[in-house]
């Protein structure tokens, strides 16, 4: 037989006790995570609670369901590790052409007690939020979307306008459209066949500027929709082959757009080099002729300061004869005989002569040649000296 102590049985009630509050603590309380939302009912009296901010909760045995504040919703797209996700959805062109769109958008959930209430009513969880309210919308209006374009343009031009319609259509509503025929060209086959266009109609008043067909369920519900993604658009067969010789043509207007531009500048650059070296031509030219002009300019300068110089060593010479020429008229003045006269008058017109001989004259030809002969610098020195030679014999 066991004997227990009134200690032993004691910790055996209080260890059977914490193992019973461990087992319904997560029916008692509610550790409410940042990122979540947390909705309790009570028990007995089915009363709600909302809890949107993180902490502890009493919850009492309750049944509790929760929600992200913020979920991805895939479509066939991949995550940041290159992963797939979901499915991606059909889209019919205008050309008939068929497309399958990937990509993903956020889907954001109120945190107001009103929406969260039609939210837990209508959906009760969030699979069932995701698949009956968001995955069925979003195929809707994807679908909606592929009319308003060919399949070539949403390749093109028009692939941003896709996720703008589709993020608009999510937000408003899906749009109103008309419907009209019109001729369109087969890029591969150049035929022309009609094709249905649907256009949006406009009107200022209707939630951003186009009326709608209905209103987005998502606004009934507070839920947000953004980050709208495009990250693939596959195509049939014959559009992939469109897209390739359209690909192929851009290619070589491109190519032609370049070389035509390359030939554009390398006429610029031979016109540049022409005027560039016509230009050096002409200032070798302009440098040639400066330096003859100085060189001309620097020869007659020179000219003209020997014959500054032979003009002041002549009136020297003029003068220093006439000074000599004085005091010897004033010897003999004084008294000479003939003889000696004679004699001084002939000294005196040899010195001046040997004097003049040596006096540097320029040469500055004058219809004359510069290798010989009688220049008129010759002529005028020869007509001074004499002149002089007379003067002194007086």
């Amino acid at each position: 037989m066991i004997n227990l102590t009134k200690g032993k049985v004691t910790a055996i009630i209080c260890g059977v006790f914490a193992i019973i509050c461990l087992c319904l603590l997560g029916s008692v309380g509610e550790d409410v995570k940042n990122e979540r939302i947390v909705v309790n009912q009570y028990p007995f009296t089915g009363k709600m609670a909302y809890w949107t901010e993180p902490g502890f909760r009493w919850q009492w045995f309750g049944h509790t369901t929760e929600y992200y504040k913020t979920q991805q919703f895939w479509f066939g797209g991949k995550d940041v590790e290159g992963e797939s996700h979901g499915t991606p959805i059909k889209v019919i062109f205008n050309d008939a052409s068929v497309g399958y769109i990937y990509g993903s958008l956020r889907v954001v959930l109120p945190t107001d007690v009103e929406h969260l209430r039609l939210i837990q009513t209508a959906y009760n969880g969030m699979d069932r939020l995701m698949n009956d309210l968001v995955a069925q919308n979003v195929v809707k209006v994807i679908y909606a979307s592929g009319p308003l374009m060919s399949a070539f343009e949403s390749y093109a031009e028009k692939k941003n306008d896709m996720v703008a319609y589709i993020t608009d259509q999510l937000t408003y509503g899906v749009y109103k459209t008309t419907v009209k025929e019109v001729d369109s060209i087969d890029s591969l086959t150049g035929e022309t066949k009609k094709i249905k266009v649907a256009s949006l109609v406009a009107d200022e008043n209707a939630p951003n500027g186009y009326v709608r067909s209905e209103k987005s369920p998502f606004t009934s519900y507070g839920v947000n929709i953004d980050q709208v993604s495009i990250t693939e658009i596959t195509y049939d067969e014959k559009v992939n082959q469109q897209i390739q010789t359209q690909q192929q043509a851009n290619m070589s207007i491109q190519t032609k757009k370049a070389e035509a531009l390359a030939a554009q500048q390398d006429a610029i650059k031979a016109e540049a080099e022409g005027k560039a070296a016509a230009a050096k031509a002409k200032w070798e030219q302009e440098k040639v002729k400066a330096t003859e002009v100085t060189k001309a300019e620097q020869e007659r300068e020179v000219a003209r300061l020997a014959a500054e110089k032979a003009e002041f060593d002549k009136k020297k010479i003029i003068a220093e004869g006439e000074a000599e020429a004085a005091a010897n008229r004033a010897k003999v003045a004084a008294g000479l005989t003939p003889q000696e006269r004679a004699e001084w008058e002939y000294k005196t017109k040899v010195g001046v002569a040997e004097a003049l001989s040596k006096t540097s004259w320029p040469k500055i030809v004058m219809n004359g040649n510069q290798n010989g002969g009688n220049t008129a610098m010759d002529a005028i020195a020869l007509k001074q000296m004499t002149d002089l030679v007379d003067k002194m014999s007086k």
